[in-house]
């Protein structure tokens, strides 16, 4: 999210609620600004500024003398510029007065930052956000522990349970293998199509993805040695809500190396799975990958670590409740190492999930599935685009859990 906020407060509490939202991963790209003296003095500091996106207004005055102050500050507000209004009157009049005159919210002080975060994102997301496909990013803590294959599977799997379609998104440009899974020999991969900034349209995505069945899209990577890909983050933000308004379901398959744009990926994504074989030195990264992610993207936003290979080597491998004492919370899933079934799965390129993989192997991805509430979309099949509605209700709901 880029917004502008002006936030003219005075109380300590709104103060500090205004802090602590500014430190949300979605508005890291914001800029915010505190101004004290609350309403009473935001007129005359607007008259010196063009308007911001958001204005968040405390005042301790009265309804009249509340009113006033806004009918002063009307004049210096272009008309898409949203305002939040904190004030001492509970009264139900006021606020259906205040909605008529065009205010986002009011809220009876003390403003806190979850109420204020959640306002902000409801009144400042982009029009139609709401109605964008989920974006489901897939990271390994290290090379080798199978990232790629699961992104590929949960890819495969999540478009034919919501029988739509679904883009797989192989952002490992220098060793990715999605295409190589799928059997497809990619046109052009994600450096090659987010280069064309200027080109980005729907009406060209023909062009760039591969079909491989009637609910899987891919844009793959070519392997490219030779090249340093750093995307400017506005261009492929804008890419992944092309990606989003047309398709049901976005799967992200990120390199491991640790840079801001990966960052940033992360902390946009609507669910993220951290992948990690069950050794001491995955255990390390993973439970700084976790750390990271858990404080940065909050608890109503799922993050979640999956084991996978368990069993490549049983004498030297840690348990599930290893990676809890440290992580802070339990894997979410733990995948058996079926070597045989994923080497015939890759020979014939195809996803392990649509044959050949055992009943521990299905019922432990369920379990990844579930962690990432993409279990909100299983039994929707029969609808054109259920995908969104689905998976953003689950979202919802999860917020009063």
């Amino acid at each position: 999210m880029r917004i502008t906020v002006e936030a003219f407060v005075m109380s300590e509490e709104t103060r500090q609620a205004v802090l602590d939202v500014s430190e949300d991963a979605r508005l890291r790209r914001s800029k915010l600004r505190l101004h004290d003296g609350g309403l009473a003095v935001a007129a005359k500091i607007l008259s010196r500024m063009e308007s911001p996106t958001l204005l968040v207004l405390e005042s301790d005055k009265q309804e009249d003398a509340m009113l006033d102050d806004l009918d002063a500050v009307a004049d210096h507000v272009a008309p898409e510029s949203r305002v939040i209004v904190c004030g001492i009157d509970n009264n139900i009049d006021l606020y259906r007065r205040l909605l008529g005159m065009g205010v986002s919210d009011y809220f009876v002080a003390p403003l806190t930052a979850e109420d204020l975060l959640n306002t902000i994102v409801r009144v400042c997301s982009d029009e139609g956000d709401a109605d964008m496909a989920p974006v489901v990013s897939v990271i390994g803590v290290r090379g080798g522990v199978g990232a790629s294959a699961l992104a590929c599977n949960l890819a495969y799997r999540l478009g034919h349970e919501l029988q739509g379609e679904v883009v797989l998104l192989d952002l490992d440009i220098s060793a990715g293998t999605a295409a190589v899974n799928l059997n497809l020999n990619p046109r052009q991969s994600a450096a090659d199509v987010l280069s064309q900034s200027e080109n980005l349209d729907s009406l060209l995505l023909d062009r760039y993805l591969q079909r491989y069945d009637d609910h899987l899209m891919l844009l793959g990577s070519k392997a490219q040695l030779d090249i340093a890909f750093r995307p400017p983050p506005e261009v492929l933000e804008d890419f992944l809500k092309i990606l989003r308004r047309q398709y049901d379901a976005v799967v992200l398959d990120l390199p491991r190396q640790w840079s801001a744009w990966v960052r940033d990926t992360l902390l946009d994504s609507t669910a993220v799975a951290v992948i990690a074989y069950p050794d001491l030195s995955n255990l390390r990264d993973a439970q700084k990958m976790m750390s990271f992610l858990s404080e940065k993207r909050g608890l109503n936003r799922p993050t979640s670590l999956i084991l996978n290979k368990v069993g490549l080597a049983p004498k030297a491998e840690l348990g599930a409740k290893d990676f809890e004492e440290v992580v802070g919370r339990a894997p979410a899933a733990s995948l058996p190492f079926e070597p045989g079934a994923f080497g015939q799965a890759l020979n014939n390129g195809e996803p392990v999930v649509r044959k050949g993989a055992s009943k521990a192997f299905n019922k432990a991805f369920g379990q990844m599935m579930t962690a990432l509430w993409l279990d909100e979309t299983a039994g929707q099949a029969g609808t054109r685009k259920p995908a969104k509605k689905s998976m953003l209700s689950g979202l919802i709901s999860a917020k009063g859990r």
